[in-house]
């Protein structure tokens, strides 16, 4: 090759057709030196083919592992381009119980949430106020930043997503993953995708071809397949939410009485509407 440069850059042409000869010769040279030297792309994997009713098994079964968890998150909520950041400690069991106790800066409690069933309670020690009432997703909202109702939450956070009752769809491939869309009689859809392991990593919601909900899972572990990172898109409403597991047990036992509070003596009882 060195040579050949060589001998190019010895040529002296007489005339305009010699120049035009040699910018071409250089040219096409340079071309395959720049093709020479680009990364080589390895090959996508194959995937093997599978059903939407193998995959929607796998997603079942896998749904169904988890009854209970407790540890700690961070809580990350973007709304109209503001950011709410907090910690929590979480202790949550199917189907519908929920305790949070959200974290100061400096680790203290600076207010606890539990739920069970239609009940929402309240305490925040520093103003000495306790708040009760209906366990709805604004109140939730309200509270500890999470735009969904308890029993919503505990589903994508349990990785048991919502699926579409009465839903036909088959099983593409793209970009190496599953795809599963799926699409209900009342103009319902989803979109399920999968990695090459047949894990669920995002799963969208549509209604008339208008995304309302994205769940994303971004890190699984490695022992059980537990998300320890979910990120929700809310985007009619402009909303993100991220829960990031730092510590987390699941499936131990965990007290009933853990999701009912009682307001302590002189506290101001106030209603939740």
């Amino acid at each position: 090759m060195k040579n050949f440069v060589k001998n190019c850059c010895r040529l002296r042409p007489d005339n305009k057709i010699g120049r035009y000869r040699l910018l071409l010769t250089l040219v096409c040279l340079g071309a395959a030196l720049l093709a020479g030297c680009a990364p080589v792309r390895p090959p996508e994997p194959k995937l093997a083919p599978v059903s939407a009713g193998e995959l929607l098994q796998i997603l079942r079964t896998q749904g169904q592992h988890f009854q209970t968890l407790q540890g700690t998150v961070s809580l990350r909520m973007t709304h109209a381009g503001k950011q709410h950041s907090v910690k929590q400690v979480l202790l949550l069991q199917r189907p519908d119980m929920f305790r949070a106790e959200v974290l100061g800066p400096f680790g203290q409690p600076v207010m606890t949430v539990a739920a069970a069933g239609d009940s929402l309670s309240a305490f925040v020690p520093g103003e000495s106020r306790f708040y009760s009432g209906p366990a709805t997703s604004e109140n939730l909202y309200r509270l500890v930043r999470v735009p969904l109702e308890i029993k919503q939450l505990l589903q994508f956070v349990f990785y048991d997503v919502p699926l579409l009752p009465e839903s036909s769809g088959g099983v593409s491939v793209e970009n190496g993953f599953y795809v599963m869309n799926r699409q209900s009689a009342d103009g319902r859809r989803q979109q399920l995708r999968f990695d090459d392991q047949r894990r669920l990593r995002q799963v969208r919601y549509f209604s008339d071809q208008v995304e309302l909900l994205q769940a994303n899972y971004d890190v699984l572990r490695d022992d059980d397949g537990l998300p320890l990172t979910l990120r929700l898109n809310l985007p009619m409403d402009d909303m993100e939410v991220e829960l990031v597991w730092r510590d987390v047990r699941s499936n131990g036992e965990l007290p009933a009485s853990r999701f009912h509070l009682m307001p302590p003596a002189g506290a101001q009882v106030l209603a939740l509407p």
